[in-house]
Order: C-alpha cells, then structure tokens, then sequence
C-alpha cells in the first residue's frame, strides 16, 4: 500500500499553496503535520474499511493527480482532538483557496483540504479524468505600506522589479501562467521569498511554460 506524506508528490501548483499554508500554519501558533498526500487504490480500500473514507477509488488523493494532502496536529497523544486547531487550520486553507473536508455535510472531514477549483471539480470528474486547472499561488494580504519585518525566508515581494535576478524570470512565468496573480487595486503581486524559491523549483522542471495571457505589471 502506498500513502505517501511527501509534499513533492502532491501537484506542483498545490504542493507550493501546501507550503505557503503550512508557514501562515505556523505563523498562526498551529503546528501542523502532514499525514497523507498521495495514495494507492490499496490504501484508500483500507481507508473506506477502517471509516475514514467514504470512497473506495482515490481521487483528489491519487497518484498522478495529487490535488489533496491530510494533516494533523503536531502534538504527540493530541493529533485530532482539538476541533479549535482544526478550525482555524481549515479556515487558514479556505484562505489559500482549498476546499475544506470540515465543511462537508454528508461526511465531514476536518483533517482534509484539496483543490477543487473553488469547489467546480467533483470526485467523478476526476476520475475521468477532468481536473482543475493551476491554483493560483497564494498572495499575501499585506501592501506596501502594511508589510511587517520578516525573516529572510519570509521576505516580501510587491513589484517584479523588486525581486532578485534569480527568481525575477520564473515569477513572471509564473504569472503569464495564472500562478501568481497580481492585486486588482494595486498591482502588485505579494509573494514571499519562500513561495519564489517553489516558483524557481517549478521553472527548473519546465512546469510554467504556457504562452503569454496578459501584459506583466511592473
């Protein structure tokens, strides 16, 4: 049976947006664990057994779709007791713009988040084969004149101007290709060092390829 925990598995788009929410995670005093990001059909039949599942195919968790990942709290004996620390993890992902298990009615479940599209894309399509298009990568919420001291590994990029030669190129890729997206009002895109570095990462694989969509703010 496979279950893999490691972040790379999961899709490039939303294995960046699993990291960018995991720091607003421990920006928040959440310590978050990664339990699960893809699986074999095996372990999602020993899912559905136990009553954790209510599927027995994966989908979202499948291997060569990697849309979803599980998680925990870090906290050895306290891993899911704590429905406050699901919650607010929850709502953190609903920020980044996964779809929370904790808001289903039929079957909830509070340790799930996924990329559905803004919830457009059901299980059925993706097992036949429909899947979302890229998330968009999470931009901060802070402007210009709002930003806080950060870290070195949480600096804070606004204009494409400002970023370093080493990233510059990859960001704006990423951007033609609807990953990183620009404020409405301002223009600037709001991306932190550490969200650079995945774009980077992404660029090398020859993932943001895609033809221009829209001029570049600057």
């Amino acid at each position: 049976m496979l279950n893999s925990r490691d972040i790379d598995d999961l899709r490039a788009d939303v294995a960046a947006n699993c990291r960018v929410w995991m720091q607003l995670c421990r920006d928040a005093g959440l310590a978050v664990c990664i339990t699960g990001t893809v699986r074999d059909r095996a372990y999602q039949e020993y899912c559905y057994r136990n009553g954790t599942s209510k599927g027995r195919v994966p989908t979202f968790h499948a291997q060569g779709v990697g849309l979803a990942f599980d998680f925990c709290r870090n906290v050895k004996g306290q891993e899911y007791s704590d429905p406050a620390f699901f919650q607010r993890a929850g709502e953190l992902g609903e920020r980044v713009g996964f779809e929370w298990g904790g808001r289903w009615k039929s079957f909830p479940d509070r340790p799930h988040l996924q990329w559905s599209g803004g919830g457009k894309y059901t299980g059925s399509m993706i097992l036949a084969g429909r899947y979302p298009p890229a998330m968009p990568l999470y931009r901060a919420a802070e402007t210009a004149g709002e930003a806080k001291e950060e870290d070195e590994d949480m600096k804070l990029y606004h204009w494409f101007s400002d970023m370093p030669d080493w990233a510059r190129g990859s960001a704006e890729k990423a951007y033609r290709r609807g990953i990183l997206q620009a404020d409405a009002d301002s223009g600037a895109v709001n991306v932190y060092e550490c969200s650079l570095q995945t774009i980077v990462w992404l660029d090398r694989l020859g993932l943001l390829e895609a033809e221009p969509s829209q001029a570049l703010l600057s």
